[in-house]
């Protein structure tokens, strides 16, 4: 089974399926999505069990996957259904399951054969993380079974040579014993009670899924593989079917996803920022300077005293050579992004700037003080923008004379870290400042 998506094989389920499955069901959604779920495990099933005889364990067809690329949610949970796992040697492929992040878990069979696989310790990162990885890597984690330059010829290579004892997996045979322990040996039952534990102290019981996700598993690993499956269906459901798990998919998955695509994008011609100015060079102007002159634009940061603001280019510069000595920022790079930073407090220097970020004192009068200063040397196609948390936009963009231009962009703390914004409208915010 492979792919001919170049340098990819799977990134996961259209999650819209699920709620065509739950429309289909009409009165009761619950049944539709079960019933929908447990025939897509009766399918990798069929895979799985490739024709052999169930007792005997022989006369099964080896099915091997190769993977050209990234293999993600349900692009792993059909590989784990075949017998053997290639992957191409390619570093920029992931691999993993990361259905948790968007308030789901693996539903496919994945959550029940990764922990059969490799045991509840170390399927742990992977399933409750959400955990990728490059493929040399997870070969070594089990996640898959091997590297190699054309995986297609490896797979077809290992199917000719096959016996019948390489296609059965560890979890069909009558010996089975699960990596670590299950549920009822005092190995596994640590591991479970620390797993609990950690699970509860990181979401405090508000996210449904990652406490669905270990019922399934501790259900899951004390009965046979076919009814496990149907626990983790039964799981997968009870999440599918919470408003809170819904909305997390809306919110992280499908919106997301139109947005990416352009929905409700401002029907203006694409903005571009080549020049930016910062106001404050505290902690967040210090942050919002150092992600835009990485990200290529050029910075002029702006504060009352000159060392204040050589203070905030010295942030990036402490974060750069904290990556210099990691290997991941060459001293060229360092040199480029602190080349693109202009420490001042010459107002004169934000002329040609596309957008002025203020980030200064939560104090109204300071914010006005500034915002007139700004806009007394920069052109009309200029964007002003306030950083604040708790100020209303429209109050603040009384201070300009071009409230049009004026608009909320609210970076989260640490901003190189905090991969987050929020754009805020006032009520005369146009078009184009939210577009730029």
């Amino acid at each position: 089974i492979t792919s001919g998506k170049e340098g990819s094989f799977a990134g996961g389920m259209d999650l819209n399926a699920l709620g065509r499955m739950r429309e289909m069901a009409g009165d009761d959604p619950a049944r539709g999505l079960f019933e929908g779920v447990m025939r897509l495990h009766g399918l990798l099933r069929k895979i799985e069990r490739a024709g052999m005889d169930p007792k005997t364990l022989k006369g099964g067809k080896p099915i091997a996957a190769a993977l050209p690329g990234t293999a993600a949610g349900i692009g792993l949970e059909l590989p784990l259904a075949c017998h053997r796992i290639f992957a191409a040697d390619n570093p920029k492929a992931r691999i993993g399951l990361p259905e948790i992040l968007i308030g789901i878990f693996p539903g496919a069979g994945g959550t029940m054969r990764l922990t059969r696989k490799l045991g509840a310790m170390a399927a742990a990162p992977f399933l409750l993380e959400g955990k990728m990885l490059a493929p040399a890597k997870a070969k070594s984690a089990g996640l898959i079974d091997e590297v190699a330059a054309d995986p297609l010829a490896a797979a077809k290579e290992w199917v000719k040579a096959a016996s019948d004892a390489d296609i059965v997996k560890p979890w069909d045979r009558k010996d089975y014993k699960m990596p670590g322990g299950a549920p009822y040996h005092p190995a596994g039952f640590l591991t479970f009670v620390g797993a609990s534990a950690m699970v509860h102290g990181k979401t405090k019981g508000v996210y449904p899924a990652a406490k669905a996700l270990l019922s399934a598993v501790y259900e899951g690993a004390m009965v046979p593989f076919d009814t496990a499956l149907r626990i983790e269906a039964r799981w997968f459901t009870w999440v599918l079917m919470n408003p809170s798990s819904g909305a997390m998919i809306r919110s992280l998955f499908l919106n997301k996803e139109a947005l990416e695509k352009g929905a409700n994008r401002p029907k203006v011609p694409d903005q571009k920022v080549k020049k930016v100015g910062i106001l404050g060079a505290g902690m967040m102007g210090a942050g919002i300077a150092h992600v835009s002159a990485s990200a290529g634009i050029e910075v002029v940061l702006i504060d009352a005293k000159q060392e204040a603001a050589e203070r905030g280019k010295g942030y990036s510069e402490g974060l750069l050579d904290k990556g210099v000595k990691r290997g991941s920022v060459s001293a060229e790079k360092k040199a480029e992004v602190l080349g693109r930073i202009l420490p001042t407090t010459d107002y004169a220097a934000l002329e040609g700037c596309d957008l002025v970020v203020e980030a200064v004192f939560e104090d109204p009068g300071v914010k006005a003080e500034v915002t007139k200063k700004t806009l007394a040397v920069v052109g009309p196609e200029c964007i002003f923008a306030t950083n604040t948390s708790t100020l209303p936009i429209t109050e603040l963009a009384k201070a300009s004379d071009r409230p049009e231009d004026f608009i909320g962009i609210h970076f989260f703390s640490p901003v190189d870290k905090m991969l987050l914004v929020e754009i805020i409208r006032g009520a005369k915010t146009g078009d184009r400042a939210v577009a730029k």
